[in-house]
């Protein structure tokens, strides 16, 4: 990573972090007229906000929101779309309501606008995805890149201690694989190990105050940031491949396969990498083997290390490996049948990764 040769694509969107940044949104929504906004009745409070802003007549609530962004919902969110003949998508919630918009903007091309309330990092990415009876589908299109996004902590404080746990680990993932991607720069390289150093400091004070105190929110809200732009910014590689397979294929809920997931496919993919990357590894997760810390991360917040635990069932391992294996891409470590299946089974009993 020392020469500086290479090549780095920086997306067009905006960005506010910070408290109180939430007030920033009508500002923001000022040029368009109707506003269709996606989010859980979670959101109650932000909504009343908005509709005080903005009016009742100008501002339409789709409240549906269902992980993996199911094909019928689409269907039934762009229906309601063009009846409310809206010309700007709000998103308020995690990667399930930031989804459901990137679809309707894939159809529509419609500007939108992220209030991130959880750690996903799909606020930052070019990729949708859906899932339909075949299994889940995804892609790349600047279409749905929302155009700005909202993050203020004040919408994530109020998050569960085990959803933040596994929504925090779920952008340790996509740091890990931006760490070592194939298509990795000295800018993505660094922003990721920055953005891992963060994301430990918020689960250590997770982990050890049992609560989501508001400086353990800050570090976690903004290792989430830079996790989603090393999502958008380069390839991921074994583990996103094993994630999306096991939540589109076999019903998983996301963020708890990729927190279970994630110290198995370091280790998998550990002896492939290079020393310099096992080092910044070390340096950045304070751990002689970084796949053992990031188990210990996991468990100090009380989430899952287990795939049995998350009702993954031990029988499915070869369909799971095929399919993982069905579609080649680049990755550190060549993929071979063997070695994903003892990395699932090791996974499914919760075998401690050991150096």
């Amino acid at each position: 990573m020392s020469q500086l040769d290479f090549e780095y694509t920086s997306l067009p969107n905006k960005v506010y972090f910070g408290r109180g940044k939430k007030a920033v949104l009508p500002d923001v929504l000022r040029p368009f007229q109707k506003t269709f906004v996606i989010a859980s009745l979670r959101a109650r409070k932000q909504l009343s906000e908005l509709e005080q802003h903005r009016g009742a007549d100008s501002l339409f609530h789709f409240p549906e929101v269902i992980q993996h962004v199911p094909e019928y919902l689409v269907e039934k969110a762009l229906a309601a779309f063009h009846k409310a003949q809206s010309d700007v998508l709000v998103a308020i919630g995690g990667g399930s309501a930031i989804g459901l918009a990137k679809a309707l903007a894939l159809e529509t091309g419609t500007p939108i606008v992220a209030l991130p309330t959880t750690y996903s990092g799909s606020e930052m990415t070019n990729i949708w995805g859906k899932t339909t009876p075949q299994g889940k589908r995804t892609g790349r299109d600047a279409r749905v890149l929302p155009r700005c996004v909202i993050y203020d902590p004040e919408l994530t404080t109020g998050m569960p201690v085990a959803l933040a746990a596994t929504s925090a680990m779920n952008a340790m993932a996509h740091l890990m694989e931006a760490v070592y991607a194939f298509d990795s720069n000295p800018i993505t390289y660094h922003n990721s190990l920055l953005g891992m150093d963060r994301l430990r400091l918020g689960m250590q004070h997770l982990g050890r105050e049992k609560a989501l105190s508001p400086e353990a929110n800050e570090f976690l809200l903004f290792g989430a940031f830079l996790a989603g732009k090393g999502l958008c910014e380069v390839s991921m590689a074994l583990h996103h491949k094993a994630a999306h397979v096991l939540g589109g294929s076999f019903g998983m809920e996301h963020s708890g396969v990729h927190t279970v997931l994630q110290a198995y496919v370091l280790e998998y993919q550990w002896e492939a990498l290079s020393d310099t990357i096992r080092e910044d590894l070390k340096k950045a997760l304070d751990h002689s083997y970084p796949p053992q810390a990031l188990m210990e991360l996991a468990a100090g917040m009380g989430a899952p290390t287990t795939l049995k635990e998350i009702g993954f069932k031990k029988e499915d391992i070869p369909q799971a490996v095929e399919l993982m294996l069905a579609n080649p891409y680049p990755n550190p470590k060549p993929l071979a049948r063997e070695g994903l299946e003892e990395m699932l089974e090791r996974a499914y009993s919760g075998r401690v990764p050991k150096e």
